[in-house]
């Protein structure tokens, strides 16, 4: 039994009305997760892209942009938690404020010292121009700024800039380097961009007075099938008391917080979809069922059964539910494959952290969704067609 069959009744209307809300409701709910997990995927990557999955610095730097206090190496007791099976890359840092300065203007930001161990691949998607460092032996006179950075200088690649470090001592005069500009980033996040520069770790080490063993901190990066939170308490637990460690979510708690809001919001456009693509083909089956209370008459009279009628229209009723699945599953689909591919939906960086919407839907989740959808539509439509059993063969087929 198709609807196909009854172009001019009005279920066949009603059943059309069902199948596009059904198409609507799950290019809906795909777009939503689709880009609700994109997001949050590249927010996560990017966060964990700048500091690592781990920091370990003293309780003092942690509470501060700038490395105040170091810490020697051999504090660090990396002998006892770092296991290379679990860290794919480790690094020294510092961090400390600086003022740079061009011929024609002057700003403020935080250079973060780095060493040749740092993973610049991390980086490389916010590449904007140029090629990121790499500090061999000798101590580097190359910066890296970000493009907010670059663009208040007026700074090129190529270009020389002047940067002014300041002593502990008040009215002490600062420390002066100069720095060539080799590689330009943008990440998305305003308070990193309009902040961070990167150089070589060894000048803040001798602006400082520090020794080669001692740091600002370290940050690590973990393999992805890693628990974060389990190796933090390992690598806390084996650490002096004053040194703490810190993961990127509680350093970013909140933009973590905020992302997380996105899975509420998907949660309710799901069940808010599936309440009304249920509501639509419940309406349409009692509508079928009441066109054809005739042929229902005709059934019960053979001999068929309440259970058998029930199945016979909950098949029919399936099978209007996947025409729609099918439809929204190729329109959702597509629409998610061409943001992936083109890029034509633009968020703002400064609200979003990302410059255009990305997407991610995983083929377990999308498979998981339609068997939802269709589950929960075939189990609810079983409550309208009980009207079967209310529906008399010696009343419906008294007149011909």
């Amino acid at each position: 039994m198709r609807s196909s069959s009854n172009e001019s009744t009005v279920s066949a209307r009603i059943i059309k009305i069902a199948i596009v809300a059904i198409a609507l409701g799950i290019i809906m709910i795909l777009i939503a997760m689709g880009s609700s997990l994109g997001l949050q995927k590249e927010i996560k990557n990017k966060t964990i892209a700048l500091s690592g999955d781990l920091r370990i610095a003293p309780f003092e730097n942690n509470n501060s942009t700038i490395s105040i206090r170091p810490i020697d190496t051999i504090e660090l007791r990396k002998n006892v938690w770092e296991d290379q099976s679990k860290i794919s890359h480790a690094y020294p840092f510092i961090t400390k404020g600086v003022l740079l300065k061009t011929k024609q203007e002057f700003e403020g930001a935080i250079v973060k010292g780095i060493t040749s161990s740092f993973p610049w691949d991390k980086l490389t998607p916010y590449l904007v121009a140029g090629s990121y460092p790499q500090f061999d032996s000798s101590l580097s006179k190359e910066i890296v700024l970000s493009q907010s950075l670059a663009q208040k200088l007026q700074l090129k690649i190529g270009e020389r800039v002047t940067a002014y470090f300041q002593q502990k001592n008040e009215g002490s005069i600062p420390r002066v380097r100069y720095f060539t500009v080799t590689a330009i980033y943008q990440t998305g996040f305003p308070e990193f961009d309009n902040t961070f520069a990167f150089a070589d770790m060894r000048h803040l080490q001798r602006i400082n007075n520090w020794s080669e063993s001692e740091i600002g901190g370290m940050e690590l990066f973990l393999y992805p099938k890693e628990n974060v939170a389990t190796y933090a308490e390992e690598v806390y637990r084996a650490l002096p008391p004053h040194i703490d460690v810190q993961t990127a979510q509680q350093r970013y708690q909140s933009i973590f917080d905020w992302i997380a809001v996105f899975d509420f919001n998907v949660i309710i456009i799901l069940v808010i979809m599936i309440l009304v693509g249920t509501l639509n083909m419940a309406t349409a089956l009692l509508v079928l069922i009441l066109e054809r209370s005739r042929m229902i008459g005709v059934l019960k009279s053979m001999g068929a059964t309440n259970p058998q009628i029930q199945k016979l229209f909950l098949l029919n009723a399936v099978y209007i539910v996947g025409k729609g699945l099918l439809w929204g599953n190729l329109i959702g689909l597509g629409i998610l494959f061409s943001q992936y591919y083109f890029g034509w939906l633009q968020l703002d960086p400064t609200s979003y952290f990302v410059t255009t919407v990305p997407v991610e839907l995983p083929f377990h989740l999308w498979a998981g969704l339609n068997v939802l959808v269709l589950s929960v539509c075939s189990l609810l439509l079983w409550i309208p067609s009980l009207i079967i059993g209310r529906i008399d063969p010696t009343k419906v087929l008294r007149f011909r």
